[in-house]
């Protein structure tokens, strides 16, 4: 054999182990693919606590609950699959409702996940209505994907709804609620009947007071608004689900005195203040402050538009 067949020969030879090798790796990235299925959520998030989170199954509406460990960021809402007593999977989310972090506009902090419902809770009087934070509350709903409702709380003590009132006009559907005399309570059960629905709003509004109503049983700890400070008290520590006879899922928050969103979009702040973008406005680029002709300051002149709700249209559009 010539010194050119034994080179030959020896190509031949070393082609055949690159093949051999090749179809190994194969088989075994073929067994490891067989080896680790796609994960297929089993669980609902319904609360979360340090390092962990309290889960039920999807299957069992209102079932055993049990603590499980998680290394990932979870929230109420989340479709989770549980492995070995842990989370190992995390389902995508359709819908959020998120808030940055206090003193840390960077951070973004989800609250609940996969609503349907954002019920912004605003109590008419004690304390007083905050026209500013619900229409936080609203940039948020339409970043999320969620619908609003405004539940205007403790009508009993304050019968002037006219603030609240201002945003029925707008298109955003209000439901006038109180405890004390069942005012709205059937109301806004059948609105929430078979949906995910997150209850969020100011310290001291009543949020869980009205979750025990609408659950027609006791399901969360309520407490009263502070003495002289008007503020509020927490009464919920943490966010956590509940299941509802008609087949409703409602998260309760923990009641807040402030809402960070970071930078606003104007996509955003034109679905928060429909009646504002529905103006016929002749400048693009109208800042609706000073501008001769604006549409926008039209609309607020001849009461078309709610005072209250142009002022809190512009701190916001300060933040684009």
């Amino acid at each position: 054999m010539t010194r050119q067949e034994k080179r030959g020969l020896a190509d031949m030879r070393a082609m055949k182990r690159h093949q051999r090798i090749d179809e190994i790796l194969v088989i075994k990235d073929r067994k490891k693919k067989k080896a680790a299925p796609k994960l297929e959520p089993d669980s609902l998030v319904i609360g979360v606590t340090t390092g962990g989170c309290i889960v039920a199954s999807l299957e069992v509406e209102d079932g055993v609950t049990r603590l499980c460990p998680t290394k990932v960021s979870v929230a109420p809402g989340d479709r989770v699959a549980i492995r070995q007593e842990k989370v190992a999977y995390v389902a995508p989310r359709r819908t959020t409702l998120s808030r940055t972090a206090p003193g840390n506009p960077h951070l973004e902090r989800v609250i609940a996940a996969n609503l349907d419902i954002l019920v912004i809770v605003a109590a008419m009087t004690d304390p007083p209505f905050r026209p500013a934070l619900v229409d936080r509350y609203l940039v948020a709903a339409v970043r999320g994907g969620i619908q609003p409702v405004l539940c205007a709380t403790k009508v009993d003590l304050c019968r002037d709804t006219g603030p609240a009132d201002v945003y029925r006009d707008a298109g955003i559907p209000v439901v006038h609620c109180s405890i004390h005399d069942n005012t709205g309570i059937d109301e806004l059960r059948n609105l929430l009947a078979g949906s995910v629905a997150v209850f969020a709003g100011h310290s001291g509004v009543g949020k869980s007071s009205l979750l025990n109503a609408v659950a027609e049983e006791h399901r969360a700890r309520t407490g009263a608004v502070s003495d002289g400070s008007g503020k509020g008290r927490h009464t919920t520590t943490s966010a956590r689900l509940h299941h509802l006879p008609n087949g409703a899922k409602i998260i309760d928050t923990p009641g807040i005195r402030e809402f960070g969103l970071g930078p606003v979009t104007a996509g955003e702040l034109s679905g928060a203040f429909p009646e504002i973008a529905a103006c016929q406005c002749r400048f693009r680029d109208c800042r609706h402050q000073t501008e001769p002709g604006c549409g926008v300051l039209a609309g607020v002149e001849a009461g078309e538009i709610a005072k209250l709700r142009y002022d809190s249209y512009r701190r916001l559009a300060a933040e684009l």
